[in-house]
């Protein structure tokens, strides 16, 4: 009896303990950005897995098209910054965003090279609910993704998040279709 009473309590305990789910750390970093989420008509949950270029915290596919598409969202509060420059200012969390961004394309990209452009303000209002917005293409770093076509958005709420949608495909066409079709599925509040 006693032994079946210690085995029910490290069972206990080992499910008390266990990691979150994906989902579940993603939707709490997404109320934490004030941010929300709906997952593509297509696509399914894919775990993420330890990536030595980029970390991400939630990841979906679409089993037809092939298309993956790699979620970070950083809520501004989250951030760190270590400067130790006597002679400047530290940069301000909330305003690290335009060099955040092609430093994650450069580090994604196979060759360090990649096309950018930035959205009108107003597009960026309407589509994400963003005061900045960005795009970004790039062939990807196997060592990233095994894929032939990769595509950033990036978005910037102040004293909310940077968040960043990350595309990837073999297919070309498909991941075009995906990125208008799916944008939009990553948001603030």
């Amino acid at each position: 009896m006693r032994r079946i009473s210690a085995l029910l309590f490290i069972l206990a305990l080992a499910f008390a303990a266990s990691p979150p789910s994906p989902w579940d750390f993603f939707q709490k970093i997404l109320d934490e950005a004030g941010m929300v989420y709906e997952r593509p008509k297509g696509y399914v949950e894919v775990p993420p897995e330890p990536n030595e270029i980029l970390n991400y915290l939630y990841r979906v596919k679409n089993p037809e098209t092939g298309v993956e598409i790699r979620y970070l969202v950083i809520p501004i509060k989250r951030i760190e910054v270590n400067y130790d420059d006597p002679h400047a200012s530290a940069p301000e969390p909330d305003h690290i965003f335009s060099l955040l961004f092609p430093s994650l394309l450069t580090q994604l990209s196979v060759d360090g090279h990649y096309r950018e452009k930035e959205y009108p303000s107003l597009e960026a209002r309407k589509l994400f609910n963003a005061e900045w917005a960005a795009a970004g293409t790039f062939t990807p770093n196997p060592k990233f993704a095994p894929f032939a076509h990769g595509f950033m958005v990036a978005m910037h709420r102040i004293a909310r998040a940077d968040a960043f949608e990350i595309y990837l495909a073999n297919d070309l066409e498909a991941l075009k279709a995906a990125v208008l079709k799916t944008q939009t599925a990553l948001r603030f509040r």
